[in-house]
């Protein structure tokens, strides 16, 4: 049992240490700059096309920075396939969106269409974004230990209720606030590591690693 344990402890740490790079909070950074500067610009073409750049040329420009970058200085550990994640945190998430939206619908229905619509405009809909946001950050925080994850779910969701209860912003615009502020921190945080990392993990010059004959 506690040998099981320990290689669940020792696969968690890899997992851990393929984010050690900060490249995955640069290239998401860089998504959610994108993302909120064509929200808030009434641009939502610019979110539609970085978003099909990133399904088909995101994971290969992370692998080929990785191969430059990550794998000459810290080596290169193929990971064993996943067994399937256990739902239960989905269904959770999924059960309270379901919730908060049949809340919102009937609390709509209750003061008139027209004030409800501007309702769900204004208010729910960065605060449902914010929280869908949230689910993949978290998820890396609960699944890998990567607390950075926690620290951006936490953003996401304090910016959807925040921004529009503020009246900083609502609706398209009050989203692309959301993604602009989580991506700056994100990005800003990803340079940090990385340039920590690149620092703390020196490429060693191969006849180096042969002593001296």
């Amino acid at each position: 049992m506690s040998q099981n344990l320990d290689l669940k402890e020792i696969e968690r740490r890899v997992h851990q240490s393929v984010f050690q790079d900060g490249l995955m909070e640069i290239m998401m950074g860089g998504f959610l700059l994108v993302v909120g500067a064509s929200l808030v610009m009434d641009m939502k073409w610019g979110v539609l096309l970085i978003s099909l750049l990133v399904i088909f040329l995101g994971n290969p420009l992370l692998e080929r920075a990785k191969k430059r970058y990550v794998y000459p200085r810290i080596g290169y550990v193929k990971l064993r396939p996943e067994k399937e994640a256990d739902p239960k945190g989905i269904v959770v998430a999924a059960i309270v969106f379901v919730v908060i939206l049949l809340g919102s619908g009937l609390f709509t229905l209750a003061i008139g269409k027209d004030r409800g619509w501007a309702f769900w405009f204004k208010y729910f809909l960065p605060g449902s974004t914010g929280f869908m946001l949230a689910i993949g950050p978290f998820w890396l925080g609960e699944t890998y230990g990567v607390r950075r994850g926690y620290v951006l779910a936490v953003l996401f969701l304090l910016s959807g209720i925040v921004i529009p209860v503020l009246g900083i912003a609502s609706g398209y615009e009050a989203v692309g606030l959301e993604c602009l502020v989580v991506g700056v921190i994100s990005l800003i945080s990803g340079v940090i590591m990385f340039t920590r990392f690149l620092r703390n993990n020196p490429v060693v010059p191969e006849e180096a690693s042969y002593g001296n004959h």
